[in-house]
């Protein structure tokens, strides 16, 4: 069993218009990670709001940015590698409205180049944090990453970088699912049903 903890960095707030700039990848519990810059797939500069808030410059994504294709299919190429036979999970947070759908649209592009995604030979399981934190926490103001990780002491220092991002991110998913182990006074090793996690999230249990 595979769990990977995802964030990207990106051109804007629209997850079905705006580019990728940077995908960051962590496996839970080692120190297995892909972490890469990307060049904008529609060629449009990264507008001085964006690289105030991620330090994310365009010279840097010239210098060292892969050009879009190079990034999607090695980012592809390390999921297929660490999941191999194996059932993968994907956690994200505000994954459903954010992360969850660039990663489809690089599941597409690479469809259209012929290129098998993992999505098309493993059963993956999509988590997200956000509707894990708001179900598990409810009542609070802020349900941001920063917020919840300065709730739990969790080390967020240069959030914005995808690579710093998953490394708070795999420290809050950790704490939640021993939040969620109480809740269901360990009945059942949550960490290793992924499926009971993701299903938490949407139903009623």
């Amino acid at each position: 069993m595979c769990k990977i903890l995802l964030d990207f960095e990106t051109s804007g707030l629209n997850p079905y218009h705006d580019d990728i700039i940077e995908i960051a990848m962590k496996d839970l519990n080692t120190d297995n990670v892909f972490t890469c810059l990307v060049r904008p797939k529609s060629d449009i500069l990264v507008s001085d709001k964006i690289t105030k808030i991620t330090g994310i410059t365009n010279k840097m994504l010239k210098k060292d940015g892969l050009p879009w294709e190079d990034a999607y299919r090695s980012a592809n190429e390390w999921l297929l590698n660490i999941s191999s036979k194996k059932t993968l999970t994907i956690i994200s947070h505000n994954g459903e409205s954010f992360d969850f759908i660039f990663l489809r649209r690089i599941f597409r592009d690479l469809k259209q180049l012929s290129i098998p995604s993992v999505v098309a030979v493993n059963n993956v399981t999509f988590i997200d944090t956000l509707l894990l934190a708001k179900r598990l926490i409810p009542g609070r103001d802020y349900y941001n990453q920063k917020s919840l990780c300065n709730t739990y002491r969790i080390n967020s220092e240069g959030g914005h970088r995808a690579l710093n991002d998953v490394i708070a991110l795999e420290q809050l998913f950790i704490k939640f699912v021993s939040l969620l182990d109480k809740e269901f006074n360990k009945r059942r090793t949550i960490m290793d049903n992924p499926r009971i996690i993701h299903d938490y999230c949407f139903l009623k249990v």
